[in-house]
């Protein structure tokens, strides 16, 4: 390699590669590949999931902080295993695994014999405390996941690292993120896998960015452990990824509204201001969220005094004007010993907090200056994080927002500059019987965080459910948390780059997720503000927030265009929470996304590959969002299929592009044939009124869809106090027939009117008990 700018050649150690196979032996759902010392084990654990692990040491690690189901608990499935003199083949219902005998190569083949996920010519290797793997990027294939990342939805050609990191001011070339998720699907056209990157250490891939054609994952742990899911479609593949790794509990509903933040809302007085200015300018909102400003000092489970005197007051006011608050809370205390604060007092008595390799307790510099850090991979210490929030939800907070959990430390006090740090990665971290170093911990700081909150809140809130968003986070946090997208800026670019970053997530794992609308740092113009509020409107967390050296970002500062537009798109949001509350139903059961990528339900149409910029809000609900300043009209792809004007009612043949009408005032918006949407009547906050009327839009075609409903506050539907109807449109002839089913499950819904409309030929109402119905229009 040419030196180049003062750059000196490197020469790396070379990899250790994996030697033949010399036997197998095989158990219920494993075969154990005996490679000299080199430990090999495929498992098969579904007819579609398998898992790899190779140890340079032919030691396995179990770990009491792995996030993953157990290999035991899945259920054991047929397999047939054949041998010849140049491969072993191990044959599910689904897929075809061939592990040749000179060097373990492993590839995998679908039932039509096209290959995915299989080894290159460098399989698997090791070198100085580290391993990889090499997989094959098969032609015309495209890579999404990844977790929380920066840029375009597709991401071939890249290097992801996982390594969470506080990403102040992040761009769309940003590295690290607050969130570090291994897991990747790649997609072509006639099939799809996922792969999970077992490992919480510092992990990377690179996706053919150094060598065109190879995938290389790379661990700095001691061996490689991954997971290969087949699909052949992202919704089988998410279906599996998440029953391995954990699906999100249905919030309460609530938590779907609108919520406003901002750094900070600094006395009772502005709080309470605030929440008059939404009420008497008829702009619904569910949720207002106090940053660190509401505490003394920024020690954690306090209220300031001065500028909150009395909170349980404040929050019972609120209450009663259908405001739910959200706490800040962050995971450094205030180093203060012999003054009296019990949360450091407790945690030095009882050892809670993470020290050095040398037994020194570390200390760090965050809000409130010198703090120390709970070692969350405890599971003592997350009881006792947990149970701190009662201190919180005693006096009404129904939500807890964990922030600063990457963990975020600088070397010196907050405004004096210097470097950021982290703890020491020979620091000692969980349970004595399983101690690990921050190096293998350092990405499960933010996950162990909001698992501790969220076990704490069930305990301390057990008949009410509760919200509980983070920033930082690692695969399965959304088992305890939703995620937003951190401290993102008011620029177009961010504007933009949001609908990829969350389509991804959502393709991680993670279906609760949101960007600061109007974002955070900078000031937005009333132009961007206006179009954020409109793609706000579509994620699954809608909450707007601004950074304290900021101008005002509440809907209502930008002028009374603006406003009406946030008030029209927030009622919108409104509107539609039937609909998307099923879509949160179906997130929690089956791991599907709530925010998807075209290409989830068109993987077939290559089109959509590298389309970032529309999105589908469940499966039937496209939008065509304007993130650019001064634009009025923007192409749309429409894919196969009969598509709606959701503003005109136009009908539209796919696929085909059109010229869409964009004026500041309307989000192209589309629907696709036969699509089934539920419609509420506009509420100031989720449970002004009972649900009295609901209207069932239904566009011409055929389709189904099946509406969720409980009671949206309580842990019943968890014992089966839940209601579902199915719906079911289909044309004959010239008709366009509407099918209801009887409605199943336990919860009980009071008589009310239900307007069936078929957009563009005609309504019909009746009261709704449950029972089955056929509708005939036209």
């Amino acid at each position: 390699m040419p030196q180049y700018f003062g750059k000196l050649q490197t020469t790396e150690q070379p990899w250790s590669t994996i030697a033949s196979v010399q036997s197998i032996n095989k158990t219920d759902r494993t075969i154990h590949f005996n490679c000299g010392e080199i430990s090999l084990n495929i498992s098969i654990l579904a007819p579609n999931l398998i898992r790899v692990r190779m140890s340079p040491t032919g030691e396995f690690n179990s770990r009491s902080h792995s996030i993953t189901v157990p290999d035991e608990e899945w259920e054991i499935i047929p397999f047939e295993v054949r041998e010849t003199e140049e491969k072993i083949e191990i044959e599910t219902a689904q897929i075809l695994i061939s592990v040749k005998r000179d060097r373990a190569a492993i590839e995998c083949f679908d039932k039509s014999g096209k290959p995915f996920a299989s080894d290159c010519d460098r399989n698997m290797g090791w070198r100085a405390g580290r391993a990889a793997g090499w997989k094959r990027i098969e032609a015309d294939e495209h890579f999404y996941g990844f977790g929380q990342r920066t840029g375009f939805l597709d991401k071939l050609s890249e290097v992801k690292t996982n390594w969470t990191t506080d990403s102040l001011d992040y761009n769309s070339l940003t590295d690290e993120m607050y969130q570090a998720i291994p897991f990747y699907i790649a997609m072509n056209p006639d099939r799809a896998y996922g792969i999970f990157f077992n490992t919480t250490f510092w992990s990377q891939f690179d996706i053919g960015a150094e060598q065109p054609g190879v995938l290389r994952m790379e661990t700095r742990g001691p061996e490689l452990d991954y997971y290969i899911i087949y699909g052949p479609e992202p919704a089988q593949i998410l279906a599996t990824y998440t029953q391995l790794t954990g699906r999100m509990p249905i919030p309460p509903k609530w938590a779907l509204g609108y919520h406003q933040c901002r750094w900070s809302y600094e006395s009772e007085d502005i709080v309470r201001e605030l929440a008059k200015e939404f009420r008497d300018r008829a702009i619904p909102c569910d949720v207002i969220h106090l940053d660190i400003d509401y505490m003394r000092g920024y020690r954690v489970f306090t209220w300031s005094p001065k500028r909150f005197p009395d909170p349980a007051k404040l929050i019972a006011d609120l209450k009663a004007a259908g405001f739910k608050v959200v706490t800040i809370v962050d995971p450094g205390v205030k180093y203060e010993p012999e003054a009296d604060y019990e949360i450091f007092d407790e945690g030095v008595e009882n050892d809670y907090f993470v020290r050095t390799a040398e037994g020194k307790l570390f200390h760090g510099y965050v809000w409130p200056d010198k703090a120390v850090f709970p070692d969350f991979l405890r599971p003592e210490v997350r009881q006792w994080w947990g149970e701190l929030h009662k201190t919180l939800t005693d006096i009404g907070i129904a939500g807890i927002w964990n922030d600063m959990n990457e963990p975020a430390i600088a070397e010196r006090p907050f405004g004096d500059g210097g470097e950021h740090i982290s703890f020491p990665l020979d620091a000692p971290q969980g349970p004595e019987s399983d101690r690990a170093t921050h190096a293998e911990t350092h990405n499960l700081y933010g996950l162990m965080m909001a698992k501790a909150c969220a076990e704490g809140l069930q305990k301390v809130r057990s008949t009410e459910r509760s919200f509980v968003l983070t920033r930082s986070g690692f695969a399965g946090v959304q088992r305890y948390s939703s995620v937003w997208m951190g401290d993102n800026q008011s620029q177009w670019e961010h504007l933009e780059m949001s609908l990829p970053m969350l389509c991804n997530m959502g393709l991680s794992g993670v279906a609760f997720v949101g960007c600061d609308i109007g974002g955070f740092a900078g000031n937005a113009t009333a132009e961007l503000f206006a179009r954020w509020m409109q793609v706000g409107m579509l994620y699954p967390l809608m909450r707007g927030h601004s950074a304290m050296s900021t101008a005002q970002h509440e809907p209502w500062v930008f002028g009374s265009r603006t406003e009406k537009i946030c008030r029209d798109y927030i009622n919108l949001r409104y509107q539609l929470l039937p609909y998307i509350y099923t879509l949160f139903w179906e997130a929690a059961t089956t791991g599907t996304p709530i925010l998807r990528p075209l290409l989830y339900h068109f993987p077939r149409d290559r089109t959509t590959y590298h389309l970032y910029d529309q999105v589908l809000l469940g499966p039937s609900l496209m939008a065509a969002p304007v993130y650019r300043p001064g634009v009025e009209h923007r192409a749309v792809y429409l894919p196969e299929g009969t598509w709606y004007d959701w503003w005109t009612g136009e009908c539209y043949q796919g696929p085909t592009h059109i010229l869409a009408d964009a004026p500041l005032e309307r989000m192209p918006l589309y629907v696709r044939g036969g699509g089934i949407i539920a419609i509420a009547p506009v509420r100031q906050f989720v449970s002004e009124e009972p649900l009295e009327s609901l209207k069932m839009r239904i566009w011409p075609g055929s389709g189904e869809w099946t509406l969720y409903e409980d009671d949206g506050h309580s842990f019943e539907h968890e014992k089966g106090v839940w209601a579902t109807t199915n719906y079911k449109v289909y044309l004959e002839g010239e008709k366009t027939l509407v099918e209801i089913a009887a409605r199943e499950g336990q919860f009980s819904i009071s008589e009310r009117e239900v307007i069936v409309e078929v957009v563009g030929v005609g309504e019909q109402r009746f009261t709704d008990n449950g029972t089955v119905r056929r509708l005939t229009f036209g």
